[in-house]
C-alpha cells in the first residue's frame, strides 16, 4: 500500500508540476563565453569605427575649407602675377620709348656736331681770307 500511495503521490506531483507554467526570464540571454567575447569586441569596434567616421568627416570638412583657402590664395597669386606682368610690360614700353628718344637725341647731337664742324671750317676759312686781305693791304 505504501508503494501505491507513493506511486500516486509521484504521479500527482508530476502531473501538478506539469500543469504549472515555468516562467523564464527573457531579459537574460546566455551565450557561450567565446561568442559573448566576440560580440563585445565587435560592438567596441563598431563604436570605435563610428567615432573614426565622425572624426574623418570633420577632417574632410577641414580639408575642404583648406582647399578653398588655398584656391583663393592661388587666385590672389595669379592676380599678383598678372599685375606684375602688366607692370613689366609698361616698364618695357617705357624703356623702349626712352631708348627711341635717346636714339633720336644721338642722331640730333651728331647732326649738330656736323653742323658745328662745318660752321667752324667755314668760319676759319672766312677769318683766314679776311686776315689775308687785312695783311695784304
Amino acid at each position: 500500500m505504501k508503494k501505491l500511495i507513493l506511486t500516486h503521490f509521484i504521479l500527482l506531483s508530476t502531473f501538478c508540476f506539469t500543469q504549472t507554467e515555468i516562467k523564464k526570464d527573457s531579459t537574460q540571454i546566455c551565450f557561450p563565453y567565446q561568442v559573448g567575447r566576440r560580440i563585445l569586441i565587435e560592438l567596441n569596434e563598431g563604436d570605435r569605427n563610428k567615432e573614426l567616421l565622425r572624426v574623418s568627416n570633420q577632417e574632410i570638412k577641414l580639408l575642404k575649407e583648406k582647399i578653398i583657402f588655398k584656391d583663393s590664395t592661388i587666385m590672389d597669386l595669379k592676380k599678383t602675377i598678372e599685375i606684375a606682368d602688366q607692370v613689366t610690360k609698361k616698364n618695357e614700353e617705357k624703356f623702349k620709348i626712352v631708348n627711341e628718344d635717346n636714339e633720336t637725341l644721338r642722331k640730333d647731337n651728331n647732326l649738330l656736331k656736323l653742323k658745328n664742324t662745318i660752321s667752324n671750317i667755314i668760319s676759319g676759312i672766312v677769318i683766314g681770307i679776311l686776315t689775308y686781305e687785312v695783311v695784304k693791304k
